[in-house]
């Protein structure tokens, strides 16, 4: 969804802005990811234990590595086209709901729950849910807050 301005955004609470294409979720993304943050925990990195002591016998997602997927996973459907930046302010809300096993599909689907004036900018509420292809449950269900100045 396209918004002019940040101020825009006031008139669309409680509105669905979007839903990403699935990106896959391989043994390769979850070990770059366990190299960048230093947790190589073996339920994420060893397939073959995985395979032994894993309900499902897969090794499953960093629930910090699906987080970070929803940036560029909304950047696929909410544009802001009057923005000199956008700050990421945190979370309100953060649920790891279901397991990702390797080799699924996820994708974001979000709406926003709240957006209110902040000095010259928004400070918008986004709520993510991050839905596996073929599971009834999402990975994710997380509240996401942007800053976002004109």
């Amino acid at each position: 969804m396209l918004f002019g301005h940040p101020d825009e955004l006031l008139d669309h609470v409680g509105e669905e802005i979007g839903l990403s294409s699935w990106v896959e979720i391989d043994q390769a993304k979850i070990n770059y990811f366990a190299d960048a943050t230093g947790d190589h925990q073996w339920i994420h990195v060893d397939p073959e234990r995985a395979a032994r002591e894993v309900p499902g016998g897969k090794t499953i997602a960093h629930g910090f590595l699906l987080l970070s997927l929803f940036p560029a996973l909304s950047d696929e459907f909410f544009h802001v086209a009057q923005t000199s930046y956008t700050l990421n302010y945190g979370l309100e809300r953060l649920r790891f709901t279901s397991m990702v096993p390797v080799g699924s599909r996820v994708r974001l689907r979000q709406s926003i729950a709240s957006a209110e004036k902040k000095d010259e900018g928004v400070r918008v509420v986004l709520e993510g849910v991050l839905e596996i292809e073929g599971s009834e449950r999402p990975a994710v269900v997380a509240q996401t807050i942007r800053l976002i100045y004109p």
